[in-house]
């Protein structure tokens, strides 16, 4: 098989990877919460808190990035495929050198599927960030109530803690 064609099946195979993960990563709510149990079903930790379970949602990104970790080590392989092109360290640079009109679309494909990976992971980042000032809104609430100065959350201790809530809107 032709460089420039496997190049193009492994781009078809990440295009459905990073395509299932975006679709996984919308369906993600901030406010996702795992469903109630019955007493019977309640599994009780050893500090006596529910043990937190895992949902769907979250079993299926692991699975899409496991997925894309797989995509990583073909793209390795193909990098050093003897039947590569010699110049650039990546797929975009080793197809920009081969300047035909094949090379020219799988290149803008590369580039189109590098800026889907960038939005999901600015969406992760976002969840990540929601989710992190969510789990501890009610400690943050007391605290901006009573009118104490506001703690470093991200070892940001030489500026100074002004009071208030500004935390969320310089971590977004």
């Amino acid at each position: 098989m032709v460089w420039l064609n496997r190049v193009e099946a492994y781009l078809d195979e990440l295009e459905v990877v990073a395509d299932g993960l975006s679709r996984q990563m919308k369906q993600i709510q901030v406010d996702q919460v795992p469903k109630a149990k019955s007493d019977s079903e309640q599994n009780i930790g050893v500090d006596g808190s529910l043990a937190v379970t895992v949902n769907a949602g979250t079993k299926q990104i692991a699975e899409c990035l496991s997925d894309l970790e797989n995509r990583v080590a073909q793209r390795e392989v193909l990098l050093r495929a003897a039947d590569a092109p010699q110049p650039g360290l990546t797929l975009s640079e080793k197809l920009g050198s081969l300047k035909d009109q094949r090379s020219t679309r799988l290149r803008k494909r590369c580039e189109l599927i590098g800026e889907m990976m960038a939005d999901i992971n600015n969406h992760a980042v976002s969840l990540f960030i929601c989710q992190f000032h969510l789990a501890n809104i009610t400690d943050d609430v007391v605290r901006i109530m009573a009118g104490v100065s506001e703690p470093t959350t991200y070892g940001n201790e030489s500026k100074p803690s002004p009071l208030g809530g500004n935390l969320f809107n310089e971590s977004a």
